[in-house]
């Protein structure tokens, strides 16, 4: 049977383990009313499904079977994730970096800082360290002359392989190819 075939109760019930209803709903801050309606097969508002399926250590995505569970993912590498994921987006796009961004050897090292990190399972450093690297990178691009745009664009292209390789690790494939072709053709890369 597929993950999406079960119940919502029974995916809750499966995730859950041997954690009692009252450890959820404590770690969850939800009332165990909340967490017993749910595996009775009721609703509940966004917001507690959201609290839920992270007191679970996974997406919410996972509770409503729109996708299969991965791997274990701790608190500190789903917000490294988020981070990674808002940073992937925001650069694809070229959203403005708050920072001025280092040059573009500096750039490089932490390239290769995050390259080891990745390599060695360091995931949570690695999500910080591309966190902050893509807006960096993004930012050096755009503000690179003729000279330098050469440079500027693989180390960004750099950048976002070693974001794409972190997506994959997490299981977030989907924010793998967030930077699509023709956004990466459109910078040159």
């Amino acid at each position: 049977m597929q993950w999406s075939e079960y119940s919502t109760a029974e995916r809750l019930k499966t995730l859950r383990g041997c954690m009692t209803q009252e450890q959820l709903a404590e770690a969850a801050d939800v009332s165990v009313g909340v967490v017993r309606k749910l595996e009775r097969g009721g609703t509940a508002s966004l917001p507690s499904l959201l609290s839920i399926a992270s007191a679970l250590g996974t997406d919410i995505a996972v509770l409503l079977g729109q996708q299969a569970p991965r791997r274990s993912v701790d608190r500190d590498e789903r917000a490294a994730l988020r981070a990674l994921s808002a940073a992937t987006h925001d650069a694809a796009i070229g959203t403005p970096a708050d920072a001025e961004p280092g040059t573009v050897e500096e750039l490089r090292a932490v390239v290769r800082r995050a390259d080891a990190a990745y390599w060695a399972g360091r995931h949570t450093e690695l999500g910080a360290l591309l966190g902050a690297l893509l807006p960096e990178a993004r930012a050096r691009y755009d503000m690179a002359d003729a000279d330098e745009r050469e440079a500027a664009v693989g180390v960004l292209a750099d950048v976002f392989q070693t974001a794409g390789m972190a997506a994959n690790v997490w299981g977030s494939r989907d924010l793998a190819y967030a930077p699509r072709l023709p956004d990466l053709e459109r910078l040159g890369i």
